[in-house]
């Protein structure tokens, strides 16, 4: 309700009251209200109530707008403290809280991502280089992954996402594709210059461990991806 509306209330509450009151007097034997007094009485309440009505309701929605401001400011400040700053991935907290979230309705599978040969493509590129590579890794990981995924860089070079799959075999499947689509686009990196990148992808889940444990069971199967040539998925043995 507008603040036009809560004046248009108010002043015709306060009218309605003083008319009444003022028609409850001439039924009392020998009291007459005089005109001016039904006159007073219809246009002094508007007077009296319209301005005050108007200031406080402008008041109200002055402080309904800053709380509105307050908790955008909030929201913001709250997706800044979550959200790692370099990647747009959650920070590992955030994501390893947010999944114990999730979990509780669907126990879902994990993949621990990890750029190939990282520290060759800093030395031999340059930082930058090696900070727009994970730009562009954790972008198709998020856009491959899907909305209902969570992404979580959890270490320099290394991701993890966390998927409501059925089965181990939907995780195996979307590892893969994520591989290959990351080794098929590559990088542009500063100089204009085009930089090929890989990632190697352990995946483990299900109902029977927690979060920590799958995440280090997956971390050990992307290790073995690396151990038998990089550029490769393994699942959890």
């Amino acid at each position: 309700m507008n603040r036009f509306a809560k004046v248009a209330i108010s002043a015709g509450l306060s009218v309605a009251i003083t008319l009444a009151v003022l028609a409850a007097g001439s039924q009392v034997p020998g009291l007459e209200v005089p005109l001016a007094w039904w006159v007073i009485g219809g246009l002094l309440p508007v007077l009296i109530s319209a301005p005050i009505t108007y200031a406080l309701a402008s008041q109200a929605e002055r402080i309904a707008a800053l709380h509105a401001n307050l908790a955008a400011a909030n929201a913001e400040l709250q997706r800044l403290v979550d959200i790692d700053q370099l990647t747009g991935a959650w920070n590992r907290a955030a994501f390893n809280a947010e999944v114990a979230l999730r979990r509780e309705a669907a126990p879902g599978w994990f993949l621990v991502v990890d750029v190939d040969h990282f520290k060759g493509i800093n030395d031999a590129f340059g930082h930058a280089a090696g900070d727009a590579a994970l730009r562009h890794v954790c972008g198709m990981l998020i856009a491959g992954a899907g909305p209902a995924a969570l992404v979580g860089r959890i270490g320099g070079e290394e991701f993890a996402i966390w998927i409501a799959a059925a089965d181990e075999h939907a995780a195996l499947r979307l590892a893969d594709a994520l591989r290959q689509a990351i080794a098929a686009k590559p990088v542009a990196i500063i100089d204009g210059r085009d930089l090929s990148v890989t990632v190697s992808i352990g995946v483990a889940g299900g109902a029977e461990i927690g979060v920590d444990e799958a995440i280090h069971r997956a971390d050990r199967a992307m290790y073995r991806a690396k151990q038998d040539g990089r550029n490769r998925v393994r699942r959890s043995a």
